[in-house]
């Protein structure tokens, strides 16, 4: 009898199946870490947006305020106690007025009980030093007064459609901050002829986003 030569089939290892399963799964799980990185910044755009927005808005309806409460519709001159710039009352075309020295809100502060109050905001001064937040917003720590429910200009809540949102308003005189800046004395900004607005807005993620503007009495 005859018997023919066994024929034997190659194939893996167990070491190069072993080996092979190593690299796959090292390779899977740089792919995974890529993904997870992706979505989880895939809405900071998104967020980043929403805060520059809410800024904006915010920084806007507050220059369109007067620069103090009793600064005269149409123009004129003012000045604070003590400055003597303005021409003497009864000057032909001449408005002079006297403003505060201090930065009050005439209005009313708004509290956490009140805070359609915004509605009747109508100067600069009337928005220091607070604080409105979204559900669960947290604010910047340079705003010291009680978080208060965020509304829009006319006092309305829209506390929900910016959740972990939250927006930081200061306000302070800069008349010689501006002189920094133009370095001209000839036209020099008395300290109280100027007012710095810093609109603060904190996100969800906890990350800042700060726009500043300049109100000047004129």
């Amino acid at each position: 009898m005859k018997f023919n030569r066994a024929t034997y089939q190659s194939g893996l290892s167990l070491i190069e199946l072993i080996i092979f399963i190593v690299i796959l799964s090292v390779a899977l799980t740089s792919i995974t870490l890529v993904y997870i990185s992706t979505t989880r910044h895939s809405s900071d755009p998104l967020i980043r947006i929403k805060s520059i927005e809410l800024a904006q808005t915010t920084l806007n309806e507050i220059l369109l305020k007067a620069y103090d409460e009793n600064t005269p519709l149409g123009g004129g001159c003012v000045e604070f106690a003590g400055n003597s710039n303005c021409p003497a009352a009864g000057t032909p075309n001449a408005v002079v007025t006297l403003i505060n020295d201090s930065l009050t809100p005439e209005e009313g502060t708004a509290t956490p009980a009140n805070p359609e109050i915004r509605g009747t905001f109508d100067d600069v001064d009337d928005y220091h030093n607070l604080a409105y937040c979204g559900v669960n917003g947290v604010p910047d720590a340079s705003c010291t007064n009680p978080c208060i429910d965020l509304v829009d200009e006319i006092g309305s809540s829209i506390k929900n459609e910016y959740p972990g949102f939250a927006v930081c308003i200061r306000v302070s005189f800069a008349g010689a901050e501006i002189n920094g800046f133009t370095g001209d004395t000839s036209i020099a900004v008395e300290t109280n002829d100027a007012k710095r607005i810093d609109v603060i807005v904190t996100d969800i993620v906890k990350s800042k986003i700060s726009l500043t503007a300049y109100s000047l009495n004129y």
